[in-house]
């Protein structure tokens, strides 16, 4: 959805969050923790406020057909590595290859020899019409690197990214500075071209340490080579004085006055990464005009406008020694922050800063004020920053893709000074589409809660996502599955375990990275944009897994489909003035972006969804509706504070947001300062009077540390809309007229069996991922004010249930449900209990009748096999496939890793596995069943028995119903794996010493189970 950009400018907060330790003394507002606090069944919650939005009265519901078969616009896309030399025969055979496995978008990527020349551009339009014939949407990225750059942008263009750097020179008092002025501090002979912007000077009252260039030597290879000061110097607030006016041709005369002083030189020159500028709206025109004539062409316009669905700019990675700059900052600076900027570019300076990645913690500044209004200072200047970014970068390119009917599609601000939130929203306002990065948020395979790096990408996600919401968009893709030192060896399961992850952050869309084109007299087993060294790519050709891709992008589109359908919503939002840093990091430097942004897990275990605001979304119009923040999207019921400095327009917000009936909660010290310098002491003095007035509201409560939040919101009596009192579960919700969609994920390594309450009635019915089925639940209770469905979630399990406030309700167990297996309900309203222990149960039905019922399972003979298995493994190799044949394998136990066999320890590829059960009578018939679990497989599984499929599984400890494919007797159980082609690559490349492990591991266990009746309509 796309809403217009507001034009009220607000000021952006600097206050970073810090923790305040100990009880903070109150009144009846304030809430600490209460260990021994009796939790409140979540059937007795009260229900929150609920308000209609556009998106809710205007989605359309999921329909059985539609979940079955996810339409077009719900699949997983997949970025597509190109590289020459290209083939028009070739393009189209990959265009269709990627169809018929399942995705509904390419993104082409280009690499620099296959970009801007003819032969792209005719094999653009192969692609383009190809997607069209094939229903399929064809995006392309903005140029052949990250992010978007072109030779009409290169260096000396007048158009590639600026930086600022300062010179200076120390002059007594009463001494007269008289000459060239001082040339940049990181280039004091004068090499690199540069102009000089402006001169001031500045008197000392406390020196530190001047920064100075790092010799060569301990220059870092990422990171600022300026040594920065361990102190810094104080500058007299009062004596900053712009002589600029003063100098002519580059030289300076000027008589200091009593005391120490320093001028200073501040010159412009290119950045130290050659990249198109990101705040420049010329430069953005230039990139523009360059990629019309020689990346998409004339010819192809009509094409692209058919097929076409974005253009993308990848990672934003800037890089300038100093300050970022454009020509227009003095002038913008002055318009939007209301005072001139130049006599106060030293304060700004804080080596490190512009550079991709910016710090966790900032560098110290070089310089300080005496009156300690320096962090206003550059607050001010990184709030310009990202006013340009928005204006003269990101909404000249959606403007620029819209006249080809497209979007613009960015991994915008992350990774650099700017700020992400507002950019996000910014972005998504503006109509272009929203995308983060698995890599860059710090996931990592395999995805595990026990990660360092798990919870901070979980806050990372939360960070874009709320931008995206606030802004209006539903869509929301990751670039998936980028990892380190990973070529070769992802298996499908990998990827979706990590998005699973993702999506209970509330990403929607995985955009796989990536397909690697097949140039032809490629070397095998493909001409790689990574090498061996680093992020996963694959073909159709020679990745064994591309078979049952189909089931994987099923999954997702299903997913996906979920997520995107209805209005989201969200419970709390955490007040958040920040930059958010990457996570994609050299080898040495992961793990050591933040372990989180906020301490949530509390609020997660009773079911409170989260996501982060900033200060300005705060304060724009339209943000306070009725007792929630953005009625017209997440309707965050619940509103976080951790910052010692609020803007006044962020304060006055939040009296309005209280007086509607916002919970308001403040963690630790009060804020009590502005954020920005032109308001001076009298804005100090108006967020200090305005938060006091604050905290004596009834909606307003306090607490000493982030953990204790979940505590201030029983004291104001505020509940999730999905709620449980002690389960570690992430969840995300969505909305439509007649329902709620709810996906759940278990992000732990064990079950998880708890209680989730939907606020309102209504019929419960679950939506299967992986086949489509959409059927009632067996097991909830709903009352007036909530529904109470007792679900159990395996380690890492993922599942979707709908809420539906119309329709009627189907008989159904009420209570707890059984003891030992479980309960479906089939579509004609049968609700049957499949138990494999002995046991009977007593069960309260809706109806309002109870029932008894017994689970006699046949006896457990002997283990029915298979006691050996035969093998045989179809090995990719450079010179193409061969056939290797092991006759036996051990049967049951837990099985050979492929790197423990001589035949097949170098091997990759697909391993057909064949054994024989023997089952006996009893256990086939009316009211019995038998079951198999493959244990662990290293790769995925296709099962068959007797000939017959039996289904396909991409992940380990899947249980598989054979009973309908089973006979008395002998019977034929094939397991065919796929493994990745890390393990070939290794052996035949001898590109890296990297193994993985491969086969079907085991244990393979079959085992009988009972079917009962418990109801029959």
């Amino acid at each position: 959805m796309t809403n217009p950009l507001s034009r009220r400018r607000m000021i952006q907060l600097s206050g970073s969050a810090a923790l305040a330790g100990g009880l903070i003394a109150g009144g009846a507002g304030t809430a600490a923790a209460d260990p021994a606090a009796p939790a409140v069944p979540a059937s007795d919650l009260p229900v929150g406020p609920t308000q209609s939005s556009r998106w809710a009265g205007g989605a359309s519901a999921i329909t059985s057909s539609s979940f079955a078969t996810p339409p077009r616009q719900f699949r997983p896309a997949v970025r597509w590595w190109w590289a020459a030399p290209l083939s028009v025969e070739e393009t189209v055979r990959e265009v269709t290859a990627i169809h018929a496995a399942g995705f509904g978008e390419v993104e082409i990527a280009f690499s620099a020899d296959s970009w801007a020349n003819a032969d792209q551009r005719t094999n653009l339009r192969a692609a383009l019409d190809a997607g069209a014939k094939l229903g399929m949407k064809i995006s392309m990225t903005m140029g052949a690197a990250w992010p978007v750059q072109t030779p009409n942008t290169g260096s000396g263009s007048g158009f590639s990214q600026q930086e600022m750097q300062y010179g200076r020179a120390d002059v007594p008092g009463g001494h007269t500075f008289s000459g060239a002025l001082p040339k940049p501090i990181d280039d004091l002979a004068g090499t690199r071209p540069s102009s000089v912007v402006a001169a001031t000077a500045a008197r000392a009252v406390k020196r530190g340490p001047a920064a100075e260039l790092l010799p060569v030597a301990e220059q870092p290879r990422w990171g600022t080579p300026i040594r920065v000061p361990a102190e810094s110097t104080v500058l007299d607030a009062a004596s900053l004085v712009d002589l600029t006016a003063r100098v002519a041709d580059g030289k300076l005369t000027w008589q200091a006055p009593p005391g120490d002083w320093i001028v200073f030189a501040f010159w412009q020159r290119d950045a130290s990464k050659v990249v198109t500028s990101a705040f420049d709206k010329n430069a953005a025109a230039k990139a523009a005009e360059y990629l019309d004539a020689n990346q998409i062409g004339p010819d192809n316009v009509a094409a692209l406008r058919k097929a076409g669905a974005d253009l993308f700019e990848d990672s934003l990675e800037l890089n300038a020694n100093s300050l970022f700059w454009a020509p227009s900052f003095p002038h913008e600076f002055k318009a939007r922050r209301g005072y001139e900027m130049t006599k106060f570019l030293p304060v700004m300076f804080q080596h490190g800063m512009s550079l991709y990645w910016v710090p966790t913690t900032p560098p110290r500044p070089d310089f300080e004020l005496s009156d300690g209004t320096g962090d206003k200072i550059r607050n001010d200047y990184y709030t310009l920053l990202t006013d340009l970014y928005i204006d003269d970068h990101l909404a000249p390119f959606q403007a620029w893709a819209a006249k080809y009917g497209l979007q613009y599609k960015a991994q915008a601000a992350y990774g650099q000074d700017l700020e992400p939130i507002r950019s996000f929203r910014a972005l998504a306002r503006l109509g272009g589409r929203v995308e983060g990065e698995s890599y860059n948020s710090g996931d990592r395979f395999p995805t595990n809660i026990d990660n360092y790096g798990w919870r901070y990408a979980l806050d990372w996600q939360r960070t874009i996502v709320g931008g995206a919401h606030q802004g209006g968009a539903t869509r929301i893709s990751t670039e998936l599955g980028a990892q380190p030192q990973n070529s070769g060896q992802t298996n499908l399961g990998d990827y979706k375990a990590m998005i699973d992850k993702e999506w209970a952050a509330g990403i929607t869309q995985p955009f796989l990275h990536g397909y690697q084109y097949m140039s032809p007299g490629a070397p095998w087993p493909g001409k790689y944009r990574f090498g061996d060294t680093s992020h996963d790519s694959f073909n159709d050709v020679n990745k064994p897994q591309w078979p049952v891709f189909e089931q994987a992008t099923a999954y997702w589109a299903r997913g996906t489909q979920v997520l995107e359908t209805g209005a989201p919503r969200t419970d709390v939002a955490i007040l958040r003035k920040g930059f958010l840093t990457t996570a994609a990091r050299t080898a040495t430097d992961d793990g050591t972006q933040p372990a989180q942004l906020f301490e949530t897990r509390r609020l997660e275990r009773r079911g409170f969804s989260i996501q982060y605001l900033d200060p300005e979304g705060l304060a724009e119009d339209g943000t306070v509706g009725d007792r929630v923040l953005f009625p017209e999207g997440p309707q965050y019921r619940c509103l976080v504070i951790d910052e010692r400095a609020l803007s006044v327009a962020a304060v006055t917000a939040l009296t309005r947001a209280a007086a509607a009936g916002v919970t308001i909660v403040f963690v630790g010290e009060l804020p009590g300062r502005d954020t920005t310098y032109a308001s001076g002491n009298a804005g100090d003095q108006e967020v200090k009077r305005l938060v006091d007035r604050l905290v004596r509201d009834k909606h307003v409560r306090r607490c000493a540390t982030q953990g204790d939040v979940s505590d201030a919101l029983d004291a104001a009596g505020v509940t999730p809309r999905v709620a449980w009192t002690d389960a570690e579960v992430l969840t995300q919700l969505r909305e439509t007229k007649d329902a709620l969609h709810l996906f759940l994920y278990n992000p732990g390594n064990s079950a998880v069996t708890f209680a989730p309450a939907f606020e309102g009635p209504g019929a419960v019915s679950e939506l299967d991922l992986w086949t489509g089925a959409i059927r009632p639940i067996s097991v909830y209770e709903s009352t007036r004010n909530r529904t109470n469905v007792p679900i159990t979630l395996g380690p890492q399990e993922t599942r979707v249930l709908a809420l539906d406030r119309k329709a009627k309700h189907p008989v159904h167990v009420v209570g707890a449900g059984v003891d030992s297996g479980r309960l479906e309900t089939s579509a004609d309203g049968t609700i049957r209990w499949y138990s494999t222990e002995n046991c009977a149960q007593q069960l309260k039905l809706s109806n309002g009748r109870t029932v008894q019922v017994t689970a006699q399972v046949p006896g457990h003979v002997a283990n029915p096999g298979p006691y050996s298995w035969s093998l045989s493994v179809e090995a990719y190799t450079p010179s193409g496939h061969k056939t290797i044949s092991i006759p036996t394998l051990s049967g049951t136990l837990p099985l050979w890793d492929w790197r423990d066999r001589p035949e097949i320890a170098g091997e990759s590829g697909i391993g057909t596995y064949t054994g024989k059960l023997t089952i006996p009578g009893e256990w086939l018939g009316q009211g019995r069943g038998v079951q198999l679990d493959l244990g662990t497989v290293e790769g995925t599984a296709e099962v068959s028995v007797n000939g017959r499929a039996v289904g396909t599984q991409i992940t380990s400890d899947v249980r598989w119903d054979l009973s309908s494919f089973l006979h008395a007797g002998d019977n034929e159980l094939k397991v065919v794996v796929r493994t990745t082609i890390r393990n070939a690559v290794t052996n035949y490349n001898k590109s890296s010493t990297r193994t993985s492990s491969y086969g079907l591991r085991g244990p393979v266990r079959v085992e009988p189970f009972a079917v009962t009746t418990v109801y029959h309509p």
